[in-house]
């Protein structure tokens, strides 16, 4: 199982993101890999889609992931904010955001160490970021 990040739906998303290609190869060489993300990160891509690429584009991401058989997306639950938030206090080397704290702990909670991200943050927290 692969998590998934909001760096990479905006790249699989946007033509016009540097990673877009790299996102595509990525999607396609893991096509029978189960994927994971959270309500969090589905929201945060939600917004910053509708505003870098338009309204139809973020539509269109919350259709795609709605009928996509190989993806659950996990709710983060109160629990997990509060490891999310005891991480991030004890976290002061990089900006991270908390919505990546989320993730970061959703992982840790559900045994997974990869994920698709291009943001450099899951491997500042000693996550593997995939590379085609």
């Amino acid at each position: 199982m692969i998590f998934v990040d909001t760096s990479f739906w905006v790249a699989l998303r946007n033509r016009r993101d540097d990673h877009h290609r790299q996102a595509r190869s990525l999607f396609r060489l893991h096509a029978a890999t189960p994927l994971i993300s959270s309500n969090q990160v589905r929201g945060e891509t939600w917004t910053f889609l509708r505003r870098r690429v338009g309204h139809a584009s973020a539509a269109g991401f919350l259709d795609f992931i709605g009928e996509s058989a190989r993806l659950h997306v996990e709710h983060v639950d109160e629990a997990t904010e509060e490891e999310a938030i005891g991480w991030l206090r004890r976290h002061d080397e990089r900006e991270y955001s908390f919505v990546d704290a989320t993730s970061f702990a959703l992982m840790r909670q559900l045994g997974i160490g990869e994920a698709f991200a291009f943001d450099g943050e899951f491997a500042a927290a000693g996550l593997v970021e995939l590379r085609p």
